[in-house]
């Protein structure tokens, strides 16, 4: 019988930067997942999809900030 990790405690064998996560998918996106990273480089492509969705939406609010300034410098006119 395995023992409960403490929060924040690494699986044995893994790196200390190296989170597991569980998680639930529909099964079409499972199969997709499978697709494009097959085996055991899932995990690294979940990992840069996640990094390049928060890319996009930092670059979203830089330009929200950017068009509220242009729009307010127009209504300043």
């Amino acid at each position: 019988m395995s023992k409960a990790l403490a929060p924040g405690q690494p699986y044995a064998g893994r790196r200390e930067d190296v989170a597991v996560v569980n998680l639930s998918m529909d099964r079409a996106a499972a199969d997709l997942l499978r697709h494009y990273a097959g085996g055991k480089t899932m995990g690294r492509f979940v990992a840069r999809l996640v990094f390049e969705y928060h890319a996009k939406e930092e670059e979203r609010q830089r330009l929200r900030q950017h068009m509220a300034a242009v729009l307010g410098e127009a209504a300043e006119r």
